[in-house]
């Protein structure tokens, strides 16, 4: 039996096993360097766990990209599933040069019609795409149709990110802007989002993170009315559960109709934010794009 349009992540993504298992989505493992070691997420049983490691390690983790070989080891698996056509979706091409890299791969790769999207962002917030793509595919939808619904949702998506300690980000390259700008974030809490070119940037900055918070729910009340479907609104933390958890108390206070999730931050993306980073995120729900489709 063919069967319809399978879907291929980065592990970046961080999708629960029981939906990876629910949609048999297809997940490629993304490496981190720690101490001169490859390293995958898996290796560390909780977040805690890797940033107590971060925290004391003698040389700080890096991450790197997905191995080519194990991009084609899992076109091999989805062709041998009984698949003929694919979506594979990146982590955000401004932050990793995987998208590129998979572009070249599934031009070259004749077996298997491979379509390559680029999320624009990481974490859950590019996970709830490939959600959508997977739940459409079980109902039967072409794949150009999947792609039009996946772009509604990723172009509804707004993603702010308060980091603790900006030097992770500079360390590891993945801030825009000059030293300049860099310096004078060094004791604050910066604000951040994914730019058009899906590089993170600061649009922002507050000195403790409850000025932040209420700068967020701000630019929310601004963004809201724009919204024609439903919202979903997810916390991300790296190990920092009991503040979004505030923030969600606090945020359902004020709109309590509002779908929220919580959503980790974990070892791969970690190594970037630093421990006690926290995401605002909101977006169309994605249940309602399958729904009415």
């Amino acid at each position: 039996m063919v069967k319809n349009v399978a879907v291929i992540v980065d592990s970046s993504f961080y999708i629960p096993k029981e939906e990876q298992q629910k949609y048999n989505i297809y997940v490629i493992p993304t490496p981190i360097i720690f101490n001169g070691r490859i390293k995958y997420d898996s290796d560390w049983s909780s977040a805690a766990k890797f940033f107590k490691d971060m925290n004391s390690a003698k040389k700080m983790p890096s991450t790197s990209m997905a191995s080519p070989a194990d991009v084609l080891k899992a076109f091999e698996q989805v062709r041998a599933d009984g698949y003929r056509q694919a979506i594979l979706m990146t982590m955000a091409s401004g932050i990793s040069g995987f998208y590129n890299m998979a572009v070249n791969l599934a031009n070259d790769y004749q077996e298997l019609d491979v379509q390559v999207w680029d999320s624009k962002f990481t974490l859950m917030v590019s996970g709830v795409q490939a959600l959508l793509a997977a739940e459409l595919s079980a109902q039967g939808i072409t794949r150009e149709e999947i792609m039009k619904k996946v772009a509604l949702l990723r172009d509804s998506t707004r993603v702010f990110i308060v980091v603790d300690d900006i030097s992770h980000l500079k360390r590891t390259g993945r801030l825009a802007g000059g030293a300049a700008l860099v310096a004078g974030l060094l004791n604050i809490k910066p604000i951040l989002v994914f730019n058009k070119a899906s590089k993170i940037v600061a649009i922002g900055k507050e000195r403790q993170m409850k000025r932040a918070w209420n700068w967020l729910l701000k630019q929310y009340a601004i963004d809201a009315p724009d919204f024609d479907r439903p919202i979903r609104v997810l916390f991300a933390d790296a190990n920092n559960r009991a503040l979004t958890e505030n923030w969600q108390a606090d945020f359902h206070e004020k709109y309590p109709d509002v779908i929220t999730d919580f959503i980790p931050i974990g070892p791969l993306i970690g190594v970037h934010t630093g421990e006690k980073a926290v995401g605002f995120v909101y977006m169309d729900d994605w249940k309602d794009i399958a729904r009415h489709h």
